[in-house]
């Protein structure tokens, strides 16, 4: 009898994360959401994924595995290319309107992750919006608890190719980030960082220091 239970059990948490097949399913929700989705594009718990229209989502991984009702929100006209791959891992990720996340890039929304509108992430850029803690010696690093303050990127900013966006960072409105850097703290608006790990570069025109 428990044995029995259990297939059951497998079979009921296939059919929540994956209610049909691929392109069956990403058809549904081009039709939904009157965007465009890729026939190949891998998409879990589809029922907290909201979309906006004009929404383009290449051959890309969509795990929609966290807040209840919406984990995975996407704005008007937002572009995900090939290769993204976007894992609300037991929080959310929200972009806005008009923003493209480029080929390769890996978002984890455990601590909350939110782009704002207009914005460039390019190719290959990693944001974790969580880290593990190491207090305990005795204790294996991964078994320990997680630290998630979550990730905050405004409007227009223009984040280069390679970066790597750690928790608790936020960017505000206009920042550049060069290719390469390593965001650990809290730019304002208008700055241009860059480096291991990220500092100020200068201080764009038009932008209060």
């Amino acid at each position: 009898m428990t044995a029995f239970m259990n297939f059951f059990l497998r079979i009921g948490r296939y059919v929540v994360r994956r209610p049909l097949p691929s392109i069956l399913l990403n058809v549904l929700l081009m039709l939904r959401w009157r965007c465009r989705i890729h026939p190949l594009a891998y998409i879990e718990y589809p029922l907290a994924l909201r979309l906006g229209r004009g929404v383009r989502v290449g051959r890309c991984t969509l795990l929609c595995r966290g807040r209840a009702g919406c984990a995975i929100q996407l704005g008007d006209r937002v572009c995900l290319h090939d290769g993204v791959i976007l894992d609300a891992l037991g929080g959310y990720i929200t972009i806005g309107s008009d923003t493209s996340v480029n080929p390769y890039c890996v978002l984890y929304g455990t601590g909350g992750l939110v782009i704002g509108s207009h914005c460039g992430i390019a190719t290959h850029t990693v944001m974790v919006a969580a880290s593990h803690t190491f207090d305990r010696p005795d204790q294996p690093m991964m078994l320990q608890p997680i630290h998630a303050q979550g990730i905050s990127i405004g409007d227009d900013v223009w984040v280069g190719a390679g970066v790597r966006i750690l928790d608790g960072v936020v960017l505000e409105r206009g920042c550049i980030v060069a290719a390469g850097a390593v965001v650990t703290r809290h730019f304002r608006e208008g700055c241009v960082v860059g480096g291991v790990p990220a500092r100020l570069l200068k201080h764009r025109e038009g932008f209060p220091k």
